[in-house]
């Protein structure tokens, strides 16, 4: 029940968004950044920022 309540604040009002790292990799460095609600715990993985590689956006991969 708590869960539908902090939802439906979230509809209403918007979410109150925290960039939250990536746990570190295997190389030693961290893959990004990811956005998470404080209120109801909502991810959205599409935004933030994404370590760029090869064939990423700077690596001149398939156009």
């Amino acid at each position: 029940m708590q869960q539908l309540k902090r939802f439906t604040v979230c509809k209403l009002l918007d979410h109150e968004w925290k960039k939250i790292a990536y746990p570190v990799g295997s190389d030693g460095e961290r893959a990004g950044m990811f956005l998470r609600c404080l209120r109801c715990g909502k991810e959205d993985h599409t935004v933030g920022s994404v370590a760029k590689g090869p064939g990423g956006a700077l690596g001149g991969g398939m156009a």
